[in-house]
């Protein structure tokens, strides 16, 4: 066996690379009080709302996340780490980006073990006391977050998504996030949603306190939701044995779930209900989810990284809030997505919009045309009309004809990307971020 596959398969291996990377760095998660979010959607709005709590009651908090490397002011992408490596680790670095088949041009979840040690050093020495981390199903599998001391593990909810089939199947998935809580100590808090099928599993293979959150009186963290608008959520929290009001102004109903998610995991921090008020309240919008791009144009776009069919359907959920008169997506299948995957989002998409447009998305070593033909077969296959739908493999060109086909008081939502600034071809990563090709398109048509 090579020796990438062993390291690949060996779990020893890898749990060993992590302890280095943490002996290289002098382990300096052991400085900082780490709070873990793991789960198929929601991980990044969790993360940035956990962290403008703790920022906006004066702690000093880093961000791990898709959306980016946050140490306080600063954010850094992994291209950085490569001037700042040294001889000694430039080595195991390249090899991590062959086992990850990719180059390492964007945030990843979790990233591999030297540079989050590299990136948890930065914050000891900046000055920071805590950060949050998302832990991907793949980052727990291949052991890049061993070794660290989670105070806090979040779940925000597990569904039917691409990883699935890179993992083998559902219960080797579910298995990979359970390794988060089983690691947890006593002294440590464990933060699920009651209304998930696992509930039970998770709260059985962690000895941390327990903290469940949902919409009912029996958990833990739950809210009565008063009014969900376009632009804010208007709800009343029950925690603690007291309530209080938050205008979150973050909508969508999935976003009620993160900000429990969120009030969990600053438990162990004690702070008053006024606290939890100033750091939900005063969050601004979080990059690539539900992001408008706002120019001259008498319609609405907006750029959002869903890319499961849970996603898929909160989007959904805040667009009949929102009551345009026509509804236009545009989304790609992903090299990774699995064709059942890409079937039920298909199904998903035509069945809502008023138009759908499929195009490219990360096709890596797969031809982007495949894709495409998997949503075209399927079309076929259901017999959906010819004007409910129409293909470009160019994703700018995708992004031309929804703005082109717009009109007052529409809306076009581009998915599956949110805040991604590259585009990956397998043998290439090219720039590419949906925020600035629709300023473009909208420059290019007279509307910015």
């Amino acid at each position: 066996m090579s020796l990438l596959n062993q390291i690949k398969k060996n779990s020893l291996l890898r749990k060993t690379i992590a302890f280095l990377a943490g002996l290289r760095f002098g382990f300096p998660g052991r400085n900082l009080t780490i709070i873990g979010i793991t789960g198929t959607t929601g991980k990044t709005t969790t993360a940035f709302m956990i962290k403008n709590i703790l920022e906006a009651n004066g702690i000093k908090t880093g961000l791990i996340s898709t959306a980016g490397y946050y140490i306080g002011d600063e954010i850094i992408y992994p291209e950085a780490y490569m001037s700042s490596t040294t001889p000694d680790l430039f080595f195991l670095y390249r090899l991590l980006k062959k086992i990850a088949k990719k180059d390492l041009k964007a945030p990843g979840t979790a990233p591999d073990p030297f540079f989050l040690q590299y990136l948890l050093r930065k914050m000891v020495r900046k000055g920071l006391k805590a950060v949050v981390i998302e832990v991907s199903s793949f980052g727990l599998m291949y052991e890049r977050v061993y070794g660290l001391n989670f105070s806090v593990a979040v779940l925000t909810n597990i569904s039917f998504n691409h990883h699935i089939a890179l993992h083998g199947n559902m219960n080797n998935y579910v298995s990979a996030k359970l390794k988060l809580f089983r690691n947890l100590k006593l002294t440590s808090v464990a933060v699920l949603p009651k209304k998930s099928e696992y509930f039970d599993l998770f709260a059985k293979n962690t000895q941390a306190q327990i903290l469940s959150f949902g919409l009912d009186k029996t958990c833990d963290l739950w809210m009565d939701i008063q009014e969900i608008t376009k632009t804010e959520n208007k709800v009343i929290i029950h925690y603690k044995n007291e309530s209080f009001s938050i205008n979150l102004p973050l909508p969508g109903l999935f976003n009620i779930f993160n900000a429990l998610a969120a009030i969990g995991a600053v438990h162990k921090f004690s702070f008053s209900a006024e606290k939890l008020k100033r750091g939900l309240e005063s969050l601004k919008n979080i990059p690539g989810r539900l992001e408008y791009i706002n120019g001259k144009q008498p319609f609405s776009i907006i750029v959002d990284k869903a890319n499961t069919p849970a996603a898929f359907c909160g989007i959904i959920d805040f667009i009949k809030i929102l009551n345009p008169k026509k509804k236009i997506a545009v989304y790609g299948n992903f090299g990774e997505s699995p064709l059942k995957e890409r079937e039920k989002l298909a199904e998903i998409a035509t069945n809502f919009f008023d138009l759908t447009i499929i195009t490219e998305d990360d096709p890596q070593e797969e031809s982007p045309q495949k894709s495409i033909d998997d949503f075209l077969n399927f079309i076929k296959k259901k017999n959906i009309v010819s004007n409910k739908y129409l293909s470009f493999l160019n994703r700018k060109e995708a992004i031309q004809e929804a703005i082109k086909q717009a009109n007052k008081g529409d809306l076009i939502v581009i998915l599956g990307r949110g805040n991604e600034k590259t585009m990956d071809y397998g043998t290439k990563v090219v720039p590419f971020d949906d925020r600035q090709v629709v300023k473009e398109v909208l420059k290019e048509q007279k509307y910015l």
